[in-house]
């Protein structure tokens, strides 16, 4: 006979046990699932065969929920909403207003189970506006005391119209309604696409506050993650009078935290007064659209205006990036001094392709660090420059950047820059043909195809600067540890298998700076 006090120890700890592999999350909050085709608010929601039919957030009204009611429901720090694959919700749920948020002990999670959808394969869950203004004219908002710590993972939301008229309106996200910052929030895996506005963008007033965030995402405080997104216009289009202008406006993360391992194209915003931009693809970023409205703002794909050392951060990490075809764009990369711009691939870009800005107020002791980047700058625009907003600044460090061009590839010496100390070293300048022939092409993105190509082993060490803002500095782009001999430009070569590519000649010669 097994004695009492034998079960209750077994029983104990085989509680832990369950206790213990259990996720954080799930220990302390729930799970519910959401059907918008199958479900009812009337089910309790807590299993795939008694779904919700609605997220108790959104929209209550008969035309989203049919009952006119939402899901009975009271919030627990970790709470789980799993939505259907292959399910569409319409504007009529929308916006979703959130007001609260998980802890740092258990987080919310607004996402999916890839093994549950409709459908013969997984697609994400559709928010699609059809073309019209959500409720609030936000998609997914959250209110004052959110508190941060939730994740949304692998939604699409899509087809919102944007009327503009406000600079902190008509986001997919937007929490800049929330006091006290955004701790732990994670956008990641969605598609956000195809916003449109109806608005004529040429009847706005010199004064009109252009919505950089409009379509996309509004952080407020430099705070949330947003990670392995797409985001994209290229089916929106704004109105020019009764002229439907077709593609990429807005589309910017807006004071955002970081934007990591996404692809945003088709837009006219991309990374905007964003704390670390790294690790993305963008491209198509584009100007026409906002040369309509009488305000001329500007397009940039990475941009920070804040002066130095401001409470809006005032400088950027920019590294990683892969930045391209962004002809029609206003600004490329237009940082403050105190940024740090390394290990970033780009060409045919428009208006200067790293542009280190002098802000008024900007401190004589600023520093500016590009490092290893690799630009090909030959349509006539230059590969690194500065532009004079405000007073004298301190230095820009140049070092192991690798720059293509049939021209001279620094911009220097604008007015205002009379006290600007420009420190180069290692630098790698080549011409096209040069370029070309040594195997630098835009198919491979510049990587260098042998031992004998211009930047391998030509760069400088800066392994004793590989620590905070330059913490990713001693690998290359790729991922790649950098060897004792430093590569100019982005790519370290030798650290991943080169067997495949062919041996460009080796009577070629490049320049060193």
């Amino acid at each position: 006979m097994v004695s009492r006090s034998y079960v209750i120890v077994f029983t104990l700890v085989m509680a832990l046990i369950g206790v213990a592999i259990l996720p954080a999350a799930a220990q302390a909050g729930r799970t519910f699932y959401i059907d918008y085709a199958s479900g009812s608010n009337s089910n309790n929601g807590t299993s795939k065969s008694t779904p919700w039919k609605t997220h108790p957030y959104m929209q209550s009204g008969a035309s989203c929920t049919e009952s006119g009611t939402a899901p009975s429901y009271a919030h627990v720090a970790g709470d789980q909403f799993i939505f259907k694959g292959g399910v569409t919700w319409p504007v009529a749920c929308f916006q979703m207003s959130i007001p609260a948020g998980g802890n740092s002990g258990a987080s919310d999670y607004y996402g999916v189970d890839q093994t549950w959808y409709s459908g013969g394969s997984f697609a994400r869950p559709l928010f699609d506006m059809g073309q019209n203004v959500p409720a609030g004219r936000h998609v997914i908002t959250a209110t004052s005391n959110f508190g941060g710590y939730t994740t949304f993972d692998n939604l699409e939301i899509a087809n919102q119209q944007v009327p503009l008229g406000a600079a902190n309106a008509d986001d997919a996200y937007n929490f800049a309604a929330v006091t006290g910052g955004l701790p732990g929030v994670l956008i990641e895996n969605g598609y956000i696409h195809d916003w449109i506005s109806n608005t004529d963008v040429h009847s706005q007033s010199s004064s009109f506050p252009w919505p950089y965030s409009a379509g996309s995402i509004d952080d407020g405080h430099d705070r949330i993650t947003v990670d392995h997104m797409t985001i994209e216009d290229s089916g929106g289009w704004v109105f020019n009078g009764s002229t439907k202008v077709t593609g990429g406006y807005s589309g910017g993360c807006v004071n955002c935290g970081t934007v990591s391992n996404s692809t945003i194209h088709d837009v006219g915003s991309a990374c905007f007064t964003v704390v670390s931009c790294h690790d993305n693809e963008f491209y198509n970023v584009r100007q026409s659209s906002y040369d309509l409205c009488p305000c001329r703002p500007h397009s940039q794909v990475i941009e920070d205006d804040e002066p130095s050392g401001s409470s809006g951060g005032g400088w950027m990490k920019v590294y990683n990036n892969v930045i391209h075809d962004n002809s029609g764009a206003g600004v490329t990369i237009y940082v403050p001094y105190d940024s740090y711009v390394y290990n970033n691939v780009m060409w045919n870009n428009a208006n200067g392709n790293i542009r280190l800005t002098i802000i008024a107020n900007d401190s004589g002791a600023a520093v500016g660090y590009v490092f290893n980047n690799t630009v090909d700058c030959s349509n006539n625009t230059p590969c690194i420059g500065t532009d004079a907003k405000g007073s004298d600044l301190g230095e820009l460090d140049l070092k192991n950047n690798h720059w293509i061009t049939n021209g001279s590839p620094t911009c220097f010496g604008q007015t205002g820059c009379g006290n600007l100390n420009v420190v180069q070293s290692n630098n790698v300048t080549m011409s096209t043909t040069t370029a070309s022939s040594e195997g630098y092409t835009r198919a491979d993105k510049y990587e260098p195809m042998a031992s004998t190509s211009g930047t391998v082993s030509k760069g400088i060490s800066l392994s004793g600067d590989c620590s905070g803002p330059l913490g990713s500095l001693c690998y290359d782009r790729l991922g790649n540890p950098r060897l004792s001999a430093w590569d100019a430009g982005a790519y370290e070569f030798g650290g991943q298998s080169q067997s495949s590519k062919p041996n460009p000649p080796t009577n070629l010669t490049a320049t060193v700076q």
